[in-house]
């Protein structure tokens, strides 16, 4: 079994998804979801249903149905997002990247909950790493909780998980120094995150090979979180964890 995020709901639809979710349900998955972001004054989301509908296009060599990314299986996702989440509320609560692996002390974690300036935390990538969550094209200033009979219990804004992840892979030393060297400058492509509230972030793991070592699969797992985020925010539909 796998922990995956599939980005577009209508986007890849054959006979087998319709089995397993057909169009109708989706349809009252989409309509629910706007009820939600309508009760909290919040614009609602349009989905596309076809690639024709994505704007600027998508590169023409591209599968919709292979939109999204793989986060491994259920048993390798959860060891590397529990490390993953006690590394981001570490830097959100210290300002510096540990200099050891966990252990997870709990004074840390209540320190992150009572953090007065949530701008400088990590709560939309935390969140991601869960099953049943919805990334929605949407800057958003905080995650929103919820139930539903559907059973996914978050909404994530795409726009802060990347300014997030961004700021954090800055932390863990992805991607090439030439191309975005800042917290605020994406390190695949150069290209600036409009949020701008890790830009005074000076956290960094040393720059030599034993320290990126032990965090090489956590660094993996921000990256395709990252990668999640692009793709809701390129294609302007759901991502949905599960």
């Amino acid at each position: 079994m796998g922990f995956d995020v599939g980005v577009g709901l209508f986007l890849c639809h054959d006979e087998e998804d319709e089995a397993v979710w057909p169009r109708q349900e989706k349809e009252r998955f989409l309509n629910d979801l706007n009820a939600r972001l309508r009760q909290r004054g919040l614009p609602e989301h349009r989905e596309p249903r076809s690639v024709a509908e994505i704007d600027p296009p998508l590169a023409p060599e591209t599968d919709p149905c292979l939109l999204g990314v793989s986060m491994g299986s259920y048993s390798s996702h959860h060891r590397r997002a529990d490390r993953l989440d006690w590394f981001a509320r570490h830097v959100a609560v210290r300002g510096a990247a540990p200099s050891t692996a966990p252990p997870y002390e709990p004074e840390l974690y209540e320190a992150y909950d009572k953090l007065p300036d949530r701008r400088l935390t990590f709560d939309h990538l935390l969140a991601a790493c869960g099953d049943g969550v919805v990334v929605v094209p949407h800057p958003l200033d905080q995650v929103i909780y919820y139930r539903s009979s559907d059973e996914y219990s978050c909404l994530v804004s795409a726009h802060r998980l990347w300014a997030e992840t961004v700021a954090l892979g800055y932390v863990l030393r992805i991607g090439d120094p030439e191309v975005g060297d800042s917290p605020v400058v994406d390190w695949t492509t150069g290209t600036p995150v409009q949020d701008l509230s890790f830009a005074a972030l000076e956290a960094r793991i040393p720059d030599h090979v034993d320290a990126w070592q032990p965090w090489v699969d956590e660094t993996d797992l921000c990256h395709r979180l990252r990668q999640t985020a692009t793709n809701v925010l390129s294609t302007g539909a759901l991502g949905l964890t599960g």
